[in-house]
């Protein structure tokens, strides 16, 4: 039984990435991560005028909540755009 392939919403036809664009995606979203994590951090000690909460630290729940929440959020996005960038789309929605 052969394939079918799904056409994208634009009615593209999804091509399969290359061996080097998901090299290339890998690093740049592991680059993206860093440069995302370290730009975070920069602002929550602008911001706040302390660093950010350590696991093993004494500091309020909500501050601690809050911090993990805006690192998986800032990570998740720019690994995102990062893949987005180097490899072409595939098969349909994630």
């Amino acid at each position: 039984m052969a394939k079918k392939k799904m056409v994208q919403p634009d009615g593209a036809i999804p091509q399969k990435p290359t061996l080097g664009q998901t090299i290339g995606a890998t690093l740049a979203g592991v680059l993206a991560v860093k440069l995302a994590n370290s730009a975070l951090t920069t602002l929550w000690r602008l911001a706040t005028r302390e660093d950010p909460p350590q696991v093993d630290a004494d500091v309020p729940l909500l501050k601690k909540v809050l911090w993990i929440g805006l690192v998986g959020a800032a990570a998740g996005a720019a690994r995102q755009a990062a893949r987005d960038l180097m490899k072409p789309p595939t098969a349909g929605v994630a």
